[in-house]
């Protein structure tokens, strides 16, 4: 999606509690420039007003993958935050935060809490007064976040099971990265990853590798040279094969019609959409259905 809009705050039962480990909420924005910020419609016990800030029973993680912003709260004073941050909100310390108005910001977030969370903070992993942590725009990171939300949208039975293990993945993907990985100061590498960001998340729509280098800020030539060199396809490419990748897992794990899988890959027509799976996998999507369901 060009857009991405996203959250549901979860009902908590008190076995879920007792779990341990369980997820309060989830969700994805895109915050366009020069929009009021926070949002409007989220419900009375999470709005907050840039005035006043707010405080939270649970536990918070944003992570920004696009522009920048503001993030304040009473614990670590006001800090910057950019595209590769993480912050934390921690219960019952006041907070507030924003998009800087002149770029906007792209956010994931989950709200959870449990007994298991409180060793992490006890151990300091979780510190309040270092509440924001750069680790860099991670895609891998950002599938664990978009895995709980799609199990939040499937309403799946055990979905707090689930979840937990999510939770406790996204935990440590961000402390490994952030003690054990460099972060690469090469901004060209950093625009590199963004751009293979907002490519993953444009699968259903068509592109213009044009119009994505001036985002960035860089010369096509320049652009095409340098995503190819890191990825090994041009971005054009590298478009249509994670279309042809999400078309083969739709055909092993569904049911659905392969007109249709075209039509949800954005492809202007199933005879297209055929001949490009055939150049691509050496097989026709039925053929491929067929051997795969043998």
């Amino acid at each position: 999606m060009d857009k991405k809009h996203f959250y549901k705050y979860i009902t908590v039962s008190e076995l879920d509690r007792k779990w341990g480990v369980y997820l309060g909420g989830v969700g994805c924005t895109d915050v366009s420039q020069q929009i009021e910020y926070p949002l409007t419609n989220h419900p009375v016990h999470h709005y907050f007003h840039w005035d006043t800030g707010r405080r939270l029973s649970d536990y918070q993680i944003l992570y920004i993958t696009k522009g920048e912003g503001i993030f304040e709260s009473e614990a670590s004073g006001s800090r910057s935050v950019k595209a590769g941050d993480i912050f934390v909100l921690f219960p019952d310390i006041w907070h507030r935060f924003c998009p800087d108005r002149n770029t906007g910001w792209s956010e994931y977030w989950i709200e959870f809490n449990g007994k298991l969370i409180n060793h992490f903070r006890e151990e300091k992993f979780l510190d309040p007064q270092n509440p924001v942590l750069t680790i860099g725009v991670n895609g891998a990171l950002i599938d664990n976040f978009i895995r709980i939300i799609d199990l939040v949208k499937e309403d799946k039975l055990g979905l707090q099971y689930h979840a937990s293990g999510l939770i406790f993945q996204i935990l440590g993907q961000i402390f490994a990265i952030k003690r054990f990985d460099s972060i690469e100061k090469n901004s060209l590498e950093n625009q590199i990853r963004e751009a293979k960001l907002n490519i993953g998340e444009k699968m259903d729509v068509k592109i213009s590798p044009e119009s994505l280098a001036t985002e960035l800020g860089l010369g096509y030539s320049l652009f095409r040279k340098e995503f190819k060199k890191a990825v090994g396809f041009s971005p054009a490419q590298y478009h249509i094969q994670l279309r042809i990748n999400h078309a083969r897992n739709l055909l092993s794990t569904t049911n659905l019609p392969v007109k249709q899988i075209a039509l949800q890959l954005g492809f202007d027509s199933n005879n297209y959409f055929s001949r490009l799976f055939k150049r691509k996998t050496n097989m026709t999507p039925a053929e491929f259905r067929l051997r795969n369901k043998k």
